[in-house]
């Protein structure tokens, strides 16, 4: 993590507060590769894959100063997402989620090329996952429908981008809870640490 860091500071131009190193395992639109402007870093923090207390020691361990967590707080009470779509989330294993466009070309997104996203499989993306240049040009037809189904709550067509933490996830509690559970997990496996390794 401090390698990217660095790699990333003198590879940006504008000064930045926040930093955010988004792994392959994330929800949102990432790419495998990395800008080439030059920015100052203030805050690196971690985010992708990042579910408990196991995934903050790591990052932290890493050299990361902090994580940004999306699935695992999505699945919280007070998330404004449903409950059929935090149910979806308690349900799924990491490989229930692939990455694709096929989400971002139904919703008119043009992310340059290399962006995906990370989402639960549904029909939806198993019928046009591999057939993108397919969709792009069924939009006429296919966006209305996509629409009502999203408006409708068809969870087996509108996307639900979560990552591959949710195999970790099994409850819905307040969000508090989960930032209270991930801090002391992490700092239980930090401190014990040292005494893991003794024989």
């Amino acid at each position: 993590m401090q390698h990217f860091a660095k790699r990333m500071a003198t590879s940006f131009r504008p000064i930045v507060a926040l930093l955010v190193a988004l792994g392959f395992a994330a929800g949102p639109a990432s790419a495998q590769t990395y800008p080439t402007q030059s920015i100052k870093i203030i805050v690196a923090t971690a985010a992708g894959g990042i579910a408990d207390g196991r995934g903050l020691a790591a990052a932290l361990m890493l050299g990361a100063e902090g994580a940004l967590v999306g699935t695992r707080l999505f699945a919280s009470r007070e998330a404004l997402g449903g409950n059929a779509l935090k149910q979806r989330i308690l349900d799924a294993t990491g490989d229930d989620t692939l990455r694709t466009e096929v989400f971002d070309i139904i919703r008119g997104l043009d992310w340059p090329p290399g962006y995906t996203g990370r989402a639960i499989a549904n029909r939806f993306s198993r019928t046009w996952h591999g057939r993108e240049v397919e969709l792009s040009a069924a939009l006429g037809t296919e966006e209305p429908l996509y629409r009502a189904a999203r408006d409708s709550g068809d969870i087996e067509t509108a996307v639900l981008f979560a990552g591959e933490g949710s195999g970790l996830i099994r409850d819905c509690p307040p969000a508090a809870e989960i930032i209270a559970r991930m801090v002391r997990e992490a700092e239980a496996l930090i401190s014990d640490g040292p005494d893991r390794w003794r024989p």
